[in-house]
């Protein structure tokens, strides 16, 4: 090799080893630093696109968790209220079976229909006023035959729009929100006038009727429409629990797959710590080496000096 004054590759090779010695250790220090593997695109293009794309689903299925609890919480609000409904209804019938014994006199039957009455009124006002965050429940509002009355839990990371008619992200669960008011049940009605707190009941029950009959027969017919009333109520609880445990399922899948898929991103973005701890005393030991080599080589035109 000539000895040459303007041109040192010696030196030039040194620098560039240095250099990339440094850029290396730089990087193993950053990904000890963060315990992330990938910190820019660059670091491995492919592996942060998935790692991304898991992100969007371990994120949105963390949220869908949340959901499916509130929604739980929702309906076991529900579910509270059908079952102080179908308390009553149970004492109801109760009071219609003791009425209808004919041991009873006009007085009696028409003390029975008293609390009947006030049992009533309160089932309506349940219907009324069983809510969460603000939206009654039991009175009608939902229904899954109106896209604009449906209850529709998001228990997945992904929208349905592209499979409407197979949805995997969402559940409707309002057919499972019976509307309780006494005549979609069948059981009476409401009025502004009359006595016991505007509460009517069939004609021949009704003291404040001119058809008012207080027969075994009469109560024992009511007593039917009370006990369909009564499964009416218990199908929708039925209903209710079915969806209450298909969100359990869907619960435990997706901690199930928030896990799993939690486990693959690390393995693609997460640091090797040993890996990358050999890596950088790999590097520092060549940066070293490296410069003093570039030292050795900036020498070497000063030996020119000896031949002049």
């Amino acid at each position: 090799m000539a000895i040459s004054v303007n041109t040192n590759v010696p030196s030039l090779i040194a620098q560039n080893s240095l250099n990339k010695s440094l850029s290396a250790m730089q990087k193993a220090m950053q990904q000890l630093t963060t315990g992330l593997r990938i910190n820019n695109a660059g670091d491995d293009a492919a592996g942060l696109v998935i790692s991304e794309n898991m992100k969007v689903q371990i994120n949105g299925s963390n949220k869908a968790m949340d959901n499916v609890q509130d929604a739980q919480n929702f309906a076991a609000v529900a579910e509270g209220g059908m079952i102080t409904i179908g308390d009553h209804l149970q004492r109801i019938n109760e009071l219609l079976i003791q009425g209808a014994n004919d041991t009873n006199s006009t007085e009696s039957r028409k003390a029975i229909l008293v609390e009947v009455k006030q049992r009533l009124e309160d089932i309506n006002v349940i219907a009324q006023s069983t809510q969460f965050n603000g939206r009654t429940m039991l009175d009608g509002s939902f229904d899954p035959n109106d896209p604009d009355k449906q209850f529709i839990v998001q228990i997945g990371a992904y929208s349905d729009t592209a499979n409407a008619d197979n949805p995997l992200n969402t559940l409707d669960i309002s057919a499972a929100f019976t509307d309780c008011h006494l005549s979609t049940l069948g059981i009476g009605t409401t009025t502004d006038s009359g006595a016991y707190d505007g509460i009517q009941l069939p004609a021949e029950l009704d003291p404040d009727d001119p058809a008012f009959d207080p027969t075994g027969d009469t109560f024992r017919n009511y007593m039917d429409t009370i006990q369909a009333a009564v499964g009416t109520v218990t199908d929708a609880r039925g209903l209710l629990g079915g969806f209450l445990n298909r969100m359990t399922s869907t619960y435990d899948n997706l901690t199930i797959t928030v896990e799993n898929l939690t486990n693959a991103k690390g393995r693609i973005t997460d640091t090797d710590v040993a890996e990358a701890s050999s890596e950088m005393i790999k590097q520092q030991i060549l940066e070293q080496v490296s410069g003093s080599m570039l030292t050795q080589a900036n020498q070497i035109p000063s030996l020119a000096l000896s031949l002049i």
